[in-house]
């Protein structure tokens, strides 16, 4: 019973201290405007022909019997936020995905690689990263929609550096083969 008055008593000292500090309570005073920064987000989006990929057994056959994955990109989200002191952009990108199984696949789960990288304003890369996406199909299922795993990015920024002068690249990590039959098909469009 007397610790728990020494312990109301302390409370009470404590809020009274508040009021000798300058604290009041009721919102009676005017709180500071803060100036909170705007955020800036850089671009996000996929090269024309690395938004689709078309994997066969072979690399140089186009005989459907021998198709392993077909998938394309159908949408990338994402977010944006300053940190470590608001001298870099925090991105959170991800992807969106319909997949179909081809005949020649082996087994119900196909890996398909992808790439996350960062340009710059005159599209030099400045960094690279690539995953693998792990495409499942349940049983007696040949389609599949999927959202990729949440790639977390720090892209450092200045005043002279927004991040609106970088771009986030997301595509299908391609072989020459696959590149080149993209390119063909994007051109035959």
């Amino acid at each position: 019973m007397r610790a728990s008055r020494v312990l109301a008593t302390a409370g009470l000292l404590a809020l009274a201290g508040c009021q000798t500090l300058g604290f009041t309570s009721g919102g009676t005073g005017d709180a500071p405007a803060v100036a909170r920064p705007v955020v800036q987000c850089p671009r996000v989006g996929t090269p024309s022909d690395t938004g689709d990929v078309v994997r066969f057994r072979t690399p140089d056959s186009r005989d459907l019997t021998e198709l392993v994955v077909s998938a394309r990109i159908t949408s990338l989200s994402g977010t944006c936020s300053l940190v470590n002191r608001n001298t870099a952009v925090q991105v959170n990108v991800t992807m969106g995905v319909e997949a179909m199984r081809g005949p020649a696949a082996q087994g119900r789960t196909v890996q398909v690689p992808y790439f996350v990288a960062v340009a710059s304003a005159n599209e030099e890369v400045l960094d690279k990263a690539v995953y693998n996406l792990t495409i499942e199909f349940p049983a007696n299922v040949q389609r599949a929609r999927m959202r990729g795993e949440e790639i977390r990015l720090t892209i450092p920024v200045a005043t002279e550096r927004p991040a609106t002068t970088y771009t986030v690249y997301v595509g299908f990590q391609l072989t020459e083969q696959e590149l080149a039959l993209n390119r063909s098909r994007v051109v035959a469009r």
